[in-house]
């Protein structure tokens, strides 16, 4: 069977996507002939496409949280306090540095390119510059991860070939459309929006109504695809603490559809 996964944007919450791999591999008997990621999904997508083996994906998560915490922490801190926050903007395009960014992502694909993928593989990012989504499917694997990651606001820009990019969500958070173009035929779709509405404060307010419309757009997009997966979640993209809880949960979910799918309720 001829099919791709497009694995959409959701910081943390992406470690359901992990699970949706596992799923599949059962699933299926054979491996995608391609895969797209945004954001969080480029970070799942790449490791699964230089290595197709979701358990090994797992290891190298729990690894890399494991020696990461003081700069897992030192994110969650910054992200958190509202006031620092909206002071650090006041002079700078994001509240952290992207070099964070390379930090928490060297160790998992330092100089590996696309052309060592076992599946293709590519991301989409966002060029500020003239506010296009660009594909990504050469080069550096950790440049265009840091790219397509770069969540506005809360990172620095990354500057890559003469190009202002930010997080492909900006503009496309399930990346169907590159996973055609990288040839698959039949296309399965990963989508984890967050599901709480609460807000402590008004910027949580503000990225609440933004999510309203993000998801009418995100809904054209995912009829694009002939699979979809979505796992509502409600932490926030970086409480990096909480990744085997969404793990799991996706993966209750999954075994849930797995059963319906026995008793013919899809």
């Amino acid at each position: 069977m001829n099919y791709g996964i497009a694995l959409g944007s959701g910081g943390i919450r992406g470690m359901a996507h992990i699970a949706l791999l596992e799923y599949l591999e059962e699933k299926y008997d054979e491996k995608p002939t391609a895969i797209s990621g945004c954001s969080a999904g480029s970070i799942i997508g790449a490791l699964y496409a230089l290595e197709p083996n979701s358990k090994l994906i797992m290891k190298k998560f729990n690894y890399l949280i494991s020696h990461s915490s003081k700069e897992i922490l030192f994110i969650k801190k910054n992200l958190d306090n509202k006031v620092t926050g909206f002071a650090k903007l006041l002079s700078s395009p994001g509240i952290l540095n992207n070099d964070l960014l390379f930090k928490l992502l060297k160790s998992l694909f330092y100089k590996k390119k696309f052309s060592d993928c076992k599946i293709p593989f590519g991301v989409v990012t966002v060029d500020l510059e003239s506010e296009n989504i660009e594909e990504i499917t050469e080069g550096y694997i950790l440049d265009a991860v840091m790219a397509s990651s770069n969540v506005p606001a809360a990172f620095t820009p990354k500057l890559l070939g003469g190009m202002t990019l930010v997080d492909g969500a900006v503009l496309e958070e399930v990346p169907v459309g590159l996973c055609k173009k990288l040839g698959a035929k039949y296309i399965i779709a990963s989508h984890i929006p967050q599901s709480n509405n609460k807000f402590k404060d008004g910027l949580e307010y503000i990225n609440y109504i933004s999510s309203i419309s993000d998801e009418y757009i995100i809904e054209n997009t995912l009829k694009l695809a002939d699979e979809v997966y979505i796992f509502d979640s409600q932490y926030e993209w970086y409480e990096f603490d909480k990744y085997k809880e969404i793990y799991y949960e996706a993966k209750k979910k999954l075994e849930k559809r797995k059963l319906g799918e026995i008793n013919g309720e899809n």
